[in-house]
């Protein structure tokens, strides 16, 4: 998951430099809490899935630490509380900063400091404890709204103590591929997670309404993403060339295409999983390149 961790990261930051208002230090800051965070929701997700009985022999994927027996689930435990408190302090140093640059908003805490909290609290509740929202539908739209126009808005703000709502334009665009990656891992994990009460955004949708909606998430995607330049009024070529990071994705749709519909779909579709998740990257790089020419 490096191409999400880097697409939340840099993506409000070349915004902020188009605009004049990038500063290393938040830069910093804010890419480390994008990784820290996406660490704690994966580490929970196997926390949880193992918990319930979801990772066992019948499920499709690679097999995790837990599962092998390499990692007890105590001691998951006490390092996703310590990653969580680890992130409380992250974010806490960037509000901070944020803070002693722009004084006149002392606000800023009210605001972000619980922001911050329900990302936590999120990233843990995707599949862990009792009513865990990732078995009921809600996973999709949780990491698309956190990793998406959450970190587009928040981190942008961080810099320049405005919003430019266009940032919602790319953000969106980074946090539908995400949720594209985990369509393509519950669509993988379909049957398993059916049978074992994991209703995922997939298994609500159906096997046939999780393959248009997979084509769906990359047309809007390339769309959010064509549409930033042309409103921002960026009008050389140049800010165009991130279309050239289009073609990896258009082929993970092709190749998809192929294979979701084999008898060997459930495992053939891993191996799309790295495919798809650097051409995710390879977009994000190149738009942030592209409309800083």
């Amino acid at each position: 998951m490096f191409s999400v961790w880097l697409s939340s990261g840099i993506i409000p930051a070349a915004v902020a430099g188009l605009n004049g208002v990038f500063e290393p230090i938040t830069f910093f800051l804010e890419t480390l809490l994008c990784f820290l965070l996406l660490t704690l929701s994966c580490w929970a997700d196997e926390y949880g899935d193992l918990e319930k009985g979801v990772d066992n022999e019948n499920r499709t994927g690679p097999i995790r630490p837990m599962q092998r027996g390499e990692i007890q689930p105590a001691a998951m435990l006490r390092a996703c509380i310590l990653l969580a408190i680890l992130c409380f302090l992250i974010g806490l140093s960037l509000v901070t900063w944020s803070f002693l640059r722009q004084p006149s908003s002392p606000w800023i805490f009210v605001v972000f400091l619980p922001i911050g909290v329900v990302c936590i609290l999120a990233a843990f509740n995707y599949a862990m404890g009792k009513h865990p929202y990732g078995y009921r539908g809600l996973g999709d739209l949780a990491s698309f709204f956190f990793f998406g126009p959450v970190a587009g808005f928040g981190g942008y703000w961080l810099y320049a103590h405005s919003i430019d709502w266009l940032v919602l334009l790319p953000m969106s665009a980074a946090g539908l591929l995400l949720t594209q990656t985990i369509n393509l891992q519950n669509l993988r994990d379909f049957d398993n997670d059916r049978a074992h009460a994991k209703n995922t955004t997939a298994v609500v949708l159906g096997r046939q309404g999780a393959i248009v909606y997979h084509y769906l998430l990359t047309t809007v995607a390339l769309l959010c993403y064509l549409l930033f330049p042309f409103l921002s009024g960026l009008t050389s070529v140049l800010n165009y060339l991130f279309i050239l990071g289009f073609v990896p994705l258009i082929s993970h749709c092709i190749r998809f295409a192929k294979i979701i519909n084999s008898p060997s779909s459930p495992e053939n579709l891993d191996t799309l999983m790295w495919p798809l998740t650097r051409a995710m990257g390879i977009c994000a790089i190149l738009f942030c390149i592209s409309i800083s020419l």
